[in-house]
């Protein structure tokens, strides 16, 4: 096992801990309160954007917008040269996000306090389960930095890990963040 394997594991561990003393219902309240829960939306905003995107009608419908661009005079051109049409999208999905983080928070933090035996097991375990999650989601942005920065960074990083035990290499080769890293480069296109 690779130095990046025991430090997986390390981070695993912590977090676990971190998941069964807090529990989810305290998790979910921290990672969703004031600026805090206004740059998780972002966050969520940005991990699931890119694969949101990919979605035949979503995807037809940003399309459809950047033609309506493309075909209006000077000002609606320079909307179509800047991709206005992705900002369009990623505002609609804080919104969306917003609105749906509000009403799902208040219902599973309710039933997840309940004050017995059997829902402070559930709810340690969803805790373990929730902050897992949130340090795979934080690996995930890492990578894509890394992505972003390019050149000997990402070369020697991605030479750093090949072969790991957790195919480490290959989540980094196949990070859903590195979409938006795509369009900013315009290296993915959206289809006409």
């Amino acid at each position: 096992m690779l130095i990046a394997d025991w430090i997986v594991i390390i981070l695993i561990a912590l977090f676990c801990l971190l998941g069964l003393g807090l529990g989810f219902g305290r998790g979910l309240k921290f990672f969703t309160k004031g600026i805090f829960g206004v740059f998780i939306a972002v966050f969520v905003c940005y991990c699931v954007g890119g694969l949101i995107l990919n979605i035949g009608f979503v995807n037809e419908l940003v399309t459809n917008l950047h033609t309506t661009f493309e075909n209006g005079n000077g000002f609606f051109k320079f909307l179509a040269s800047i991709r206005f049409e992705i900002v369009v999208y990623y505002v609609s999905l804080f919104i969306v996000v917003l609105f749906i983080r509000f009403i799902i928070i208040k219902i599973i933090v309710s039933v997840v306090e309940v004050n017995n035996v059997f829902m402070k097991i559930i709810n340690r375990t969803l805790g373990v389960i929730f902050f897992v999650a949130v340090l795979v989601l934080l690996a995930l942005l890492v990578f894509q930095i890394i992505y972003a920065i390019g050149g000997p960074t990402a070369e020697n990083f991605l030479t750093y890990i090949k072969g790991s035990f957790f195919k480490l290499d290959y989540i980094y080769e196949n990070n859903p963040f590195i979409m938006i890293i795509k369009i900013i480069r315009l290296e993915f296109t959206v289809p006409a």
